[in-house]
């Protein structure tokens, strides 16, 4: 039989998320996204390598890093000044008189102007941009390490429906054998010809069952190839599945792990960066000032006997907020700083109680498992084993034969499933406790959440507060 429930451990997710970040290491380069040669074996680990390189969801996040560093250089430059060129005082009837260009009778002007913001507008606009870079680069963290267990999840499914084919192509092997053993009782007379039909009926359901199985298990196999990010089926590659040993170890939640997990830091990053947009907004209030140097030239000539010659000026521009005072954009800064810390609260609270839930299904997963391979497995081999013996020996009928290979197939199956549920729990629990590769110093734009307002961070080791105060 080749279903096995020993095997190894499953590598952690924590390399695969922590390599995801761009400040912390160099992410597989893009394309060519090609599916594995005909025919080759598929490992978890080279479905994990493709993924990072090939995954659609990691790309998006990774090009959303990489704007965003774009626009850190946006946000850095300051209004570069306005140069103008004019001539006024232009009288056709009297022309413009003669000689050259600066003889002629004009006022010609050139005007240099500078806007110089107030109220640190410059580095706050900075700042929010940085800390949004920070907000995208932890969100490429959380998203690869999603994708990956969403990889992981689709492995383990495609290689529990290949078990299942493999359990139900042997199944049908075993029906062919009886079949052919019980056609040479019938000529003997050992057995009757409703038993032989009996018999013919369960091989037709049992190659059912495996045409049915076959179909799944592509279509798992495409699922898988969808999920990694490349093109085709995976029609023709053979999975080698990496099932975790029943005593691979839940890990330990570390103390901060919950405040370190990527979604988490993306969320602080997004409200550090909120707090920056507010405080950008606010300063729109004071007004910017307009600098400017002018250099006038109106030469005297017979028909302008009151030109000033060469002349020079400076000016200063103040805007009047007569109408209004940026009013609407700061309050609507204000109401995404707030949207900003409730989504915090919310994934701070959805992170919390997934961690215990993943847990708590990890336990359960296992305990099953142990179940069926202790237990649950064993008798039903045994149970098969007898019946196999005594229909055998003529002591027992053929009711009893069918009825006992039933009951091992379908067990065989349900072992297969607790199997791939257990790995596909162990998978998501790993990946719920993995943490930021990025300092936490850095996490928030080069600011630590500690500098934030004290209502935006309860504390993560009781019930989150998603009440936040209003001003």
């Amino acid at each position: 039989m080749r279903f096995s429930l020993t095997c190894a451990s499953s590598a952690a997710l924590i390399a695969v998320a922590a390599s995801a970040h761009a400040g912390s290491g160099p992410l597989p380069p893009d394309g060519p996204c090609l599916p594995p040669p005909a025919k080759a074996a598929l490992t978890l680990a080279q479905a994990r390598l493709d993924a990072l390189r090939c995954n659609r969801d990691i790309i998006a996040a990774r090009r959303g890093e990489e704007a965003s560093q774009a626009d850190i250089q946006v946000a850095s430059q300051r209004p570069n000044p306005v140069l103008s060129l004019g001539m006024a005082n232009i009288n056709p009837h009297l022309g413009v008189g003669s000689g050259g260009p600066r003889s002629k009778t004009v006022d010609s002007t050139l005007r240099i102007d500078q806007l110089i913001e107030t109220a640190n507008k410059g580095g706050l606009r900075e700042q929010t941009a940085r800390r949004a870079s920070a907000a995208a680069g932890e969100m490429l963290q959380a998203v690869t390490a999603q994708q990956s267990t969403a990889v992981e999840q689709a492995f383990y499914d495609a290689a529990a429906s290949q078990e299942r084919v493999a359990v139900l192509t042997e199944t049908v092997a075993l029906y062919g054998r009886t079949q052919q053993a019980n056609e040479t009782r019938l000529k003997a007379g050992d057995v009757s010809r409703a038993d032989v039909t009996k018999l013919q009926l369960d091989v037709l359901r049992a190659q059912a069952d495996l045409r049915q199985a076959s179909a799944d298990h592509l279509r798992d196999k495409a699922m898988l190839a969808q999920a990694i990010g490349v093109p085709g089926t995976l029609q023709s590659n053979r999975l080698v599945p990496d099932w975790p040993a029943l005593d691979a170890p839940a890990p330990a939640v570390a103390p901060d792990t919950l405040e370190r997990r990527p979604d988490v830091t993306a969320a602080e990053a997004r409200l550090a960066a909120a707090a920056s947009a507010r405080d950008l907004a606010r300063a729109g209030r004071v007004p910017d000032v307009t600098i400017g140097a002018q250099a006038e030239h109106y030469p005297v000539s017979e028909t302008n006997t009151t030109g000033s010659g060469n002349s020079y000026g400076v000016f200063i521009s103040i805007p009047l907020f007569v109408r209004h005072s940026f009013g609407g954009e700061a309050r609507r800064a204000e109401v995404d700083y707030y949207a900003a810390l409730d989504d915090r609260n919310r994934v701070l609270l959805e992170a919390q109680n997934e961690i215990g839930r993943l847990h708590d299904q990890v336990e359960a997963a296992r305990q099953s498992l142990r179940q069926m391979r202790e237990a649950v497995l064993p008798a039903a081999e045994s149970v098969a084993a007898s019946a196999e013996f005594a229909y055998n020996k003529g002591a027992s009928g053929v009711l009893d034969l069918l009825d006992a290979r039933r009951a091992l197939r379908q067990t065989r199956l349900d072992a297969v499933g607790v199997q791939s549920e257990f790995a596909k729990a162990l998978s998501a629990y790993r990946a719920a406790l993995q943490r930021s590769s990025t300092p936490p110093a850095e996490a928030a734009g080069t600011t630590s959440s500690a500098s934030l307002p004290s209502q935006a961070l309860p504390s993560t080791n009781s019930q989150v507060s998603t009440d936040a105060p209003r001003p």
